[in-house]
């Protein structure tokens, strides 16, 4: 028989888009390699970036105590807001957070259970933002194109009918600072560089 009991390094590690991230430490471990969706296969722990669909998310989420995690600060979305506004006003350059997209970004703050990930159904997520769900990547797209978040649908491997996003660690993110920072580097490294300085990764701060 197989011992389904979840290893050290299970129980001690999670996976940033294809980076392995010591959970107590933030120290990077290594690569992880990913395929197309399917179902996760460890039945006690799938890994964060294995999951593809609302039930894999829910599964990971069942061995995670969220009750330690600390709370989603309802004040790093304003401070952003101001500092892009300030930045715009000094240099001309127009990163602002308009109105409409601290909107959907408290919706979305809500939705995270976890880290900066969300995993639901189109429809739940544009039920949830007020639109319609042939609108909903129209409504997402300013946040995409601000570099706040990123989303992957069923042309990036998860599940028909689903959705994935990935939110800016530095605006939302729960979890402890150690892995949140992990997050940050990993974020900005995939990312090309920004004009905006709201977005460059010494700006911390404002998050923290």
């Amino acid at each position: 028989m197989h011992d389904l009991r979840p290893s050290v390094a299970e129980m001690t590690t999670i996976v940033v888009d294809t980076t392995v991230i010591n959970k107590s430490t933030g120290e990077i471990l290594g690569e992880y390699i990913t395929t197309p969706y399917e179902a996760a296969t460890d039945p006690l722990k799938p890994e964060l970036r294995k999951c593809r669909s609302v039930d894999d998310l829910h599964e990971f989420l069942e061995h995670v105590d969220l009750r330690i995690l600390p709370p989603l600060s309802k004040f790093v979305l304003l401070d952003a807001q101001d500092h892009a506004y300030g930045q715009w006003k000094r240099t001309g350059i127009d990163c602002r957070i308009t109105l409409p997209m601290m909107n959907a970004l408290g919706t979305i703050r809500d939705l995270v259970k976890y880290a900066n990930i969300i995993i639901m159904t189109k429809a739940a997520l544009a039920k949830a933002l007020g639109v319609a769900e042939s609108n909903l990547m129209k409504k997402l797209a300013p946040l995409i194109s601000a570099k706040l978040l990123k989303v992957y649908t069923s042309r990036d491997g998860i599940r028909k009918g689903e959705i994935k996003l990935l939110v800016n660690p530095r605006l939302i993110f729960r979890g402890f600072d150690n892995v949140r920072d992990a997050y940050i580097d990993r974020w900005y490294s995939d990312g090309a560089s920004e004009k905006c300085s709201l977005y460059e990764r010494g700006r911390r701060s404002i998050a923290a």
